[in-house]
């Protein structure tokens, strides 16, 4: 494919969110990851990083919070849905002052019915950067410590650890007994979930920051090579790769014939999925971080910008990438765009470095319905 034009700011920026994830918490608590949310039975769960809160998805109002009152030493990240019965966050405890302790990495299951904590695991010595994933009973976790965790859901002992060669940043992906985990040593681990034994690996030429993509046989990943690759799911052979512009960080979206990718440069591509050919691309002019996402009839590409002071949302046409909408952030909350999940005819977000914390769009138009915390409650505040 022929070479895009370089975009230096954008990717001097990525380095410094790089720069950012790998640095610790010292003299104080300051934000060094991206947050996340879930969505299930008319809930949005989110970590804002004062607190973790459970959100009515209709109205955006505030049915429950952990803790009820947040603190200064603690910053909540990530957060993971089991069957409608718990939720597992995590945080990142610091303290300050002479006798300051060690910063420390918290996982929490929490009850979705009101927030109170179930148990605790804490024995990692690195940050767990992104949700772990629940099949068969456990959750399985990555953390910053190069280490992946699974942990019983009922208890949070500890049933098996696998250890990577390098920091873990992605989610894992469980199907059939298996789980995916890509690690930033380059590599993509197939391992049993019942043990944790390693089955297969598939070495990229980059990092691998987000999980597959998994589509019948296959999983589609990207890496910090700039490439996209098609696996086979059951034994780790490169089917084909694609060659992006920049790091291709987040997960790839499909629709059954095409695969959606986006790289940091700000270039979205539509790649046929079972050859590897390029179909069209679009530059949206803002790094990409974060993985698109299709409507549910598959005729709208979301994808969330990752300018560091005001990232816009857009959607996109699938059949020619044509840009239908932009939500931006200078008008609807600013900071940086760090999560989303959709769910029917709403677009949930999170947002750091901006005072609205998590938003609500339509997909089909971009128009806001909610944010929070709502205009009403901040001027109370």
């Amino acid at each position: 494919m022929k070479k895009r034009n370089s975009l230096p700011g954008y990717t001097f920026l990525f380095l410094l969110l790089v720069a950012g994830i790998l640095s610790g918490c010292s003299g104080g608590a300051r934000a060094n990851n991206w947050t996340y949310l879930a969505a299930s039975d008319g809930v949005v769960y989110c970590a804002d990083l004062q607190q973790v809160r459970a959100l009515d998805a209709d109205s955006g109002l505030e049915v429950w919070s952990y803790p009820e009152e947040p603190g200064s030493s603690e910053l909540f990240y990530t957060v993971s849905l089991l069957d409608g019965e718990a939720i597992f966050v995590s945080s990142y405890q610091v303290s300050s002052g002479l006798f300051a302790r060690p910063p420390r990495a918290v996982l929490r299951a929490l009850s979705v019915e009101d927030g109170h904590s179930l148990w605790v695991f804490d024995e990692p010595k690195g940050e767990f950067v992104a949700p772990g994933a629940v099949g068969d009973g456990l959750l399985v976790i990555g953390n910053g410590d190069g280490n992946v965790y699974g942990l019983d859901v009922e208890t949070g002992s500890r049933a098996w650890t696998f250890g990577t060669r390098g920091r873990v940043w992605a989610t894992p992906l469980v199907l059939s007994g298996t789980v995916y985990v890509a690690s930033l040593d380059h590599t993509l681990y197939a391992l049993d979930l019942a043990t944790g034994h390693e089955e297969w690996r598939f070495e990229a030429g980059g990092a691998i920051a987000a999980p597959p993509l998994a589509v019948g046989d296959r999983l589609y990943v990207g890496a910090f090579d700039s490439r996209l690759y098609a696996i086979d799911r059951e034994t780790g052979e490169e089917l084909w790769n694609f060659q992006g512009a920049g790091w291709f960080w987040g997960t790839p979206a499909s629709d059954g014939s095409r695969i959606y990718a986006a790289d940091v440069q700000g270039y979205v591509y539509a790649i046929d999925e079972a050859t590897g050919e390029e179909v069209w691309h679009r530059e949206i002019g803002e790094p990409v971080r974060m993985g698109p996402a299709l409507s549910e009839d598959g005729s709208i590409l979301l994808v969330a910008g990752a300018a560091e002071n005001n990232s816009t949302l857009y959607g996109l046409d699938t059949s020619d990438g044509l840009v239908l909408w932009p939500a931006a952030g200078s008008e609807q909350g600013g900071g940086q765009l760090a999560s989303m999940v959709v769910r029917g005819e709403v677009v949930y977000t999170t947002r750091i470095n901006g005072p609205e914390r998590v938003q609500a769009f339509y997909v089909d138009t971009g128009r806001l319905v909610w944010v929070y915390p709502q205009p009403e409650a901040e001027e109370q505040e």
